[in-house]
């Protein structure tokens, strides 16, 4: 007779496990390389309900079972063997230890132990795991904690919050089905009865309902509940109130995983004094930030600055802080839930004050330093900078105009001008200009204002806003006069040339422009002088001087080099470019064009990059290659209409080049096929767009390859289980989706790959395997 075999005391699930196939995949495979591993994590992430997913998952490979220890209402370290023991089923002996006991029951055993919630008894779970893997060879252990054990040999496992839809990203309800986040609030909401779904009319709040959220499991569960009797915009208006909102949780889960408040109360216990005061600090950043920046802002009133790294370390390994590398940087960030609890610990008004001041000065002078530092070889790296630091930037902004610190809001915004440019957001510098130029709001005049002032010219004549940026150098010219600041006068002699450039008034335009760089030569304006020296090789070009601009370029690009600049190079590059395609040189034109774009790629410029992609539609038109100059157009006309602006706003002379190359290619193609190409190539991505043009042997931009999917990760994930040969209700059973949402899935899959039939579909899947 063979004996029956134990498989042990896992808690069965209650509700479906969603999502995290690949963590559940790379857990599987460390638990057979490693003999401990420790999941980690901030609270409600679900570190209890993947370590029981991955130990049932697991189960039959452990002779004798996989077991579940529960340590949360466990607060006595001294009876930790004891539990352990008890839940393990070991019969109690009076006469022998529990540790004993337990040694001699596990020894020889083939197991798998949970010890789950032991961030409260670590050091006394450490000492005992670390014996009893000692003692027992084929003893393997799954533990749940806020922070790892710290044991010889400990795999450490950081369970991340799901996956959520990123901000500002255009999704429609299907799509978002890719997101585990709103896949465990739709099955939750489902369980509930609330009839509660995600429509095309409320995907874009849900997909907002679950970032802000943090893609914690709990919270969303929480939110879920909630929505039996608000809707998804009510739960997002009263989330500022999360920890009251959030607080009808499962009764028989334990007390800290009832409500959102209880469960961070019991992180925070958890911390050190000087812990619990920094994690308040740490809130008035947004987004994620620099050790360097929490130094300079938390430190002081108790806290050391050489304190602060080991407070940081300690947050981390605590799973309060999350850590993300940015190069080779690594940054830190509270999710937002923990923010809102830091913020709310914060209870002087002075010690907020005070913060706020602190992280505005940090970052006021950080923006400075991106401006006086810009003309160098640092270009790169300051955009990634400032791009990282987007939030905090904006934070830092906002909290001057809410405190009437106009002054400190027109500074911030006026040395931000490459950020603005270079990176890509003119809509968004034009709307901070406005706040921080409020024509209602009394400003002593400052070099601060005129600045403002000069620089919102220059985005407004990049979004085509030609009425206005004259208005505000009108501005400009007169607050200069009052504050005796005329340096000031190169940059509006310079934008009131391209003012006159972008108006089809070349000839004047290069007066100014002249004007602007004797201006900028004598101040030895490095940056200004290379964005005169691209910007006249522009004007010469149309006043019909090509060796003029042919010069300037040069020039541009030997002092480019010199300073190790690159940007202001990128511009010369394409210059150089427009000049030899009219002169009919369409070889070197995309030589350069090329250059360019690489240049440009680096910056991830992408006014710059439009325009290096409208360039090569114009050459390729000129080559007799009409279809791949149309979906160039295309794809430029996608970047064009993503910044708020278009070929039209610099000038007629450039507006020109577009439109002759469109008539042209009417006139050959047809309208029909120009029309559809263009369409076809405003679907491509940047980066599919750009990839062929920086090639080395040809810019022939071509329909994505064979091999690259035109699915979604969901979309494929429906593919490979219908080429299984699933029906779709079993399909749904698998994923946890609706029968309805899996039809819609497959009805996508089916128009975007052409076919009519599921044969079809599994045929691919096989061809790609």
């Amino acid at each position: 007779m063979v004996a029956k075999r134990n498989e042990g005391n896992l808690p069965a699930d209650v509700t479906s496990f969603i999502g995290r196939r690949h963590e559940l995949a790379e857990l599987r495979a460390q638990l057979s390389a490693s003999r401990l591993v420790t999941l980690t994590g901030v609270g409600g992430v679900g570190k209890t309900r993947m370590a029981i997913k991955v130990a049932a998952d697991s189960r039959r490979a452990f002779a004798d079972g996989a077991w579940f220890v529960e340590l949360a209402a466990l607060q006595d370290a001294a009876a930790l063997a004891e539990t352990i023991a008890t839940a393990l089923g070991v019969v109690k002996q009076t006469r022998r230890a529990p540790l004993s006991q337990l040694h001699h029951h596990l020894t020889g055993k083939q197991m798998l132990v949970i010890l789950d919630n032991c961030e409260h008894l670590s050091a006394a779970c450490a000492e005992l795991v670390d014996e009893l893997l000692r003692a027992a060879p084929m003893l393997r252990f799954l533990v749940t904690s806020r922070h790892s054990l710290g044991v010889l040999g400990e795999y450490i496992f950081t369970v991340p919050p799901l996956s959520t839809p990123r901000s500002g990203a255009r999704l429609d309800a299907f799509s978002l089905d890719e997101f585990d986040s709103v896949a465990l609030l739709r099955a939750r909401t489902s369980d509930s009865g609330s009839g509660f779904d995600v429509t095309e009319e409320n995907s874009a709040l849900v997909a907002r309902l679950c970032e802000r959220l943090d893609g914690i499991p709990l919270a969303i569960e929480l939110a879920a509940a909630r929505l039996r009797t608000l809707s998804v915009g009510e739960v997002l208006e009263r989330l500022d109130r999360r920890f009251q909102l959030l607080n009808a949780g499962n009764s028989s889960a334990l007390p800290r995983h009832q409500t959102l408040a209880a469960l961070i109360d019991w992180s925070y216990a958890l911390c050190s004094a000087n812990e619990q005061a920094l994690w308040g600090r740490l809130s008035v950043f947004a987004g994620s930030f620099t050790l360097a920046a929490a130094e300079a802002v938390c430190a002081g009133d108790g806290l050391a600055g050489d304190e602060i790294v080991d407070l940081v370390d300690a947050l981390v390994h605590k799973s309060i802080l999350i850590v993300e590398r940015a190069g080779e940087q690594m940054r830190y960030r509270l999710l937002e839930t923990l923010r809102e609890y830091g913020k709310d610990r914060l209870t002087k008004k002075e010690e907020l004050t005070r913060l706020h001041l602190a992280h505005r000065d940090y970052f006021l002078r950080l923006a400075e330093r991106s401006f006086a530092e810009w003309c160098g070889p640092e270009q790169p790296s300051w955009l990634a900078r400032l791009r990282e630091d987007h939030t905090n930037l904006r934070s830092a902004f906002d909290y001057c105009v809410e405190a009437d610190q106009l002054e400190q809001a027109c500074a911030l915004a006026a040395a931000l001008q490459w950020y603005w440019i270079a990176g890509g957001s003119l809509g968004e510098g034009r709307r901070w200009f406005r706040q921080a130029l409020s024509p209602d709001a009394e400003q002593a005049p400052c070099r601060a204002r005129a600045n403002a002032m000069w620089v919102d010219a220059y985005l407004a004549l990049l979004r085509g806003e030609v009425g206005e940026a004259q208005a505000r150098l009108d501005d400009a010219e007169k607050l200069a006069g009052m504050i005796d600041a005329p340096d000031l006068c190169g940059y509006i002699a310079q934008l009131r040339g391209m003012a006159a450039l972008f108006g089809g008034e070349p000839a004047k335009a290069r007066i100014h422009y002249e004007h602007g760089m004797a201006s900028h030569e004598e101040r030895g304006d490095i940056a200004g002088v290379l964005e005169m020296l691209f910007q006249l090789a522009v004007v010469y070009l149309f006043t019909g001087e090509q060796e003029l601009a042919i010069s300037s370029c040069e020039k541009s690009l030997q002092l480019s080099a010199r300073y190790g600049e690159r940007w202001a190079a990128s511009y010369a590059l394409w210059a150089l470019s427009l000049t030899k395609w009219k002169a009919g040189e369409y070889a070197e034109a995309t030589e350069q064009a090329r250059q360019s774009l690489r240049m440009k790629l680096e910056f991830r410029d992408h006014l710059g990059i439009a325009h290096v992609i409208e360039l090569f539609a114009w050459i390729a038109a000129s080559d007799g290659r009409y279809a791949e100059s149309a979906r160039l157009l295309g794809a430029a006309r996608t970047i064009w209409d993503n910044l708020g602006t278009s070929m039209d706003a610099f000038g007629a002379d450039l507006a020109n080049c577009r439109a002759g190359t469109e008539a042209r290619l009417r006139a050959v193609l047809s309208a029909r096929e120009a029309d559809a190409l263009i369409a076809g190539g405003a679907l491509l991505s940047t980066d599919l767009a750009t990839a062929n043009l920086i090639g080395a042997d040809d810019t022939t931009v071509s329909p994505p390859p064979s091999d690259q999917s035109p699915l979604t990760a969901r979309e494929m994930e429906v593919a490979e289980l219908v080429a299984r040969g699933m029906k779709n209700r079993e399909i749904g059973a698998e994923l946890v989706l609706s029968s309805r949402t899996i039809d819609s899935h497959i009805q996508h899959i089916l128009s975007k790959l052409n076919f009519n039939s599921r044969s079809q579909i599994a045929g691919w899947i096989a061809g790609r395997h």
